[in-house]
């Protein structure tokens, strides 16, 4: 998982580790946790089953690490947080998740939205946004709109877009910067109507 802000005290890249807990199935494989995660730290040590010698076990250094017990609220404050900060404020930010089929990406990201505690960081990010929102002065006014794209295969798609098979072309202008041609953008009061426009993107997905 990595994220990005541009804000007045932060322009960098943070990388941030999740380990998951081993599952059903492969606990009826027999398989054995080899990796263990140091929070306190921020490593990841990687050992040979049965070895007993240090100089085969490998360590890496990230800016934060999750263990297998870590929670959903304490990896968006913790991560997204403060990127949808700077957001808020009118800055740039990106966070994305990246890993093998099968490692926790959707969980991490979505998670299940019907329960609270077990919601990802993008509803968690619309609480956020929208909670902001209702704490602000009724001087000041917010406009958000909710856009949904697909990259696969280099082809970029708009999952919001009636014709979801319609490939779109991704644009340069020196005034907006890189933007999709015709990619639909919907204005949202809530979060309601933009976990409502998450599920129609999800259900036009490819690979979802």
């Amino acid at each position: 998982m990595t994220a990005k802000a541009s804000g007045k005290d932060s322009d960098n890249v943070r990388v941030a580790v999740r380990c998951r807990p081993i599952n059903e199935t492969e606990l009826r494989q027999g398989h054995t946790v080899v990796v263990r995660a140091d929070e306190v730290h921020g490593t990841i040590r990687i050992s040979k089953l049965q070895s007993r010698y240090d100089d085969e076990v490998k360590t890496f250094t990230f800016d934060t690490v999750f263990g297998p017990d870590s929670k959903q609220v304490d990896i968006y404050n913790a991560t997204a947080r403060p990127i949808v900060d700077f957001v808020i404020e009118g800055y740039n930010g990106t966070v994305f998740a990246y890993g093998q089929t099968g490692t926790g990406k959707t969980f991490t990201m979505e998670g299940n939205r019907s329960v609270p505690e077990l919601a990802g960081i993008i509803p968690n990010s619309f609480a956020h946004i929208f909670g902001h929102i209702a704490k602000s002065e009724e001087d000041t006014t917010f406009l958000v709109r909710c856009s949904y794209l697909e990259i696969y295969n280099e082809e970029v798609r708009d999952l919001l877009d009636r014709d979801h098979t319609t490939k779109k072309e991704v644009k340069e202008r020196p005034d907006v910067g890189v933007y999709v041609k015709d990619l639909k953008s919907f204005v949202v009061k809530n979060t309601d109507e933009m976990d409502k426009l998450m599920t129609i993107g999800n259900k036009n997905s490819e690979v979802y």
